[in-house]
């Protein structure tokens, strides 16, 4: 029985340009199978989403790529489910 890894995650950031992150970040998750709902706004990222073990790791290199989003530390957990049926930005 697979695993999900299960991420809550949030920093306080300014984001002056949040709204052109919103596709690419969209486009990272659904490439990955990464469910859940990561809000953007200028004042930063905040949001739980769940996938594979190589999903979530791709889905943090990515925002590791963005100089205001790395140094993100996330809550994890394990579930033997898919616990959100949609991926939204």
């Amino acid at each position: 029985m697979s695993q999900y890894v299960v991420c809550a995650l949030y920093k306080f950031v300014r984001l002056e340009n949040y709204e052109s992150l919103k596709a690419p970040l969209f486009e990272v998750m659904e490439a990955n199978q990464v469910k859940g709902t990561l809000l953007l706004a200028r004042e930063g990222i905040n949001g739980t989403v769940a996938g594979s073990r190589e999903g979530i790791d791709s889905l943090f290199s990515w925002l590791e790529s963005v100089p205001q989003l790395g140094n993100i530390t996330p809550k994890e957990s394990l579930n033997h489910f898919m616990p959100f049926n949609r991926t939204k930005v």
